[in-house]
């Protein structure tokens, strides 16, 4: 398992597509601010729209272009039209998705909106930023976001068994190709996916990664960067934003986020799989990350 691997894999990331929206006219869509743990993305089918921001910032988007908000923030969705005020879509169910619709049946704007759920204190989605967009200009035309966004299209217009887990399926592969088109266009300048990106720190991030229960300390890790300790700790800080025991923290808090959630090892085997010699110091620490105990977590209290 390579560290983009892992770091999906410690977010736990689950997607599911929700809503197909056919638009028509002057129209405007309000989107709340997501609790945390939740991204929305929305994928344009056909026709052009504009995104804007509560800060200002306008965004427009057109077919084959993909948004997605890593921190869930609020936006609202107009048609490249006039602005209205906010306008409520009619519902229509019976298909494999809900329609919301705005108008006739031939629509302006064709939308595919979706979720992506995932670990609250997930290290990979806090060093996104809070929004990004895969142009479709940037896309080949026969790459793999173009033909699963295909696949997706055809599952939501087909009646067929098993659509809607497919669906859902298809939606959390899409996560993964959105992030590595994410990376190969624009890379990240600071935080832990820049760690990544630097030759020689990007070997003790790793090693963080791939055993985070290890008894790091920073001149053993300063020693698999091959670098010495003062500038190992200056680079790391420098460029992750923050301290090698802070980021190994939350990855030790991740693990065992997932294995509460998807496992029947005891607390106390839960703190030794992430490095805790004890229970008590390990529930402490959890309950400080995620502002609850590990065994109310458990328990989906």
């Amino acid at each position: 398992m390579n560290s983009i691997d892992k770091l999906i894999s410690l977010a736990n990331v689950r997607g599911s597509l929700d809503i197909r929206c056919q638009f028509q006219g002057d129209w405007a869509l309000d989107h709340q601010q997501e609790t945390l743990g939740v991204a929305p993305y929305h994928i344009v089918l056909a026709g052009e729209c504009r995104v804007e921001f509560p800060d200002g910032q306008r965004l427009p988007m057109r077919a084959g272009d993909i948004l997605l908000l890593p921190s869930g923030a609020a936006h609202v969705i107009h048609s490249p039209g006039k602005t209205v005020e906010s306008t409520k879509p009619q519902v229509i169910t019976g298909g494999v998705l809900p329609v919301h619709r705005i108008g006739g049946a031939s629509p302006d704007l064709d939308l595919l909106c979706g979720s992506f759920h995932y670990n609250r204190a997930s290290l990979l989605f806090s060093a996104l930023p809070a929004y990004l967009v895969i142009p479709s200009g940037a896309l080949p035309a026969n790459g793999p976001i173009t033909a699963l966004v295909a696949l997706l299209r055809t599952e939501a217009n087909d009646e067929q068994a098993g659509a809607k887990m497919m669906l859902n399926a298809l939606s959390q592969a899409l996560f993964t190709l959105i992030l590595r088109a994410h990376l190969a266009t624009q890379g990240q300048d600071s935080g832990t996916l820049a760690l990544l990106a630097d030759k020689r720190l990007s070997k003790a991030w790793q090693a963080m990664l791939a055993d985070p229960a290890f008894e790091w300390t920073i001149d053993s890790l300063a020693e698999v960067a091959s670098m010495s300790r003062a500038s190992f700790t200056r680079s790391f800080v420098r460029v992750a934003g923050a301290s090698p025991w802070v980021l190994l923290t939350q990855v030790r808090m991740e693990q065992a986020f997932s294995l509460l959630n998807h496992s029947h090892l005891g607390l106390s085997d839960i703190a030794a799989a992430v490095g805790y010699q004890s229970q008590a110091a390990f529930s402490k620490k959890f309950k400080e990350v995620f502002g609850e105990a590990p065994g109310r977590v458990r328990k989906g209290i």
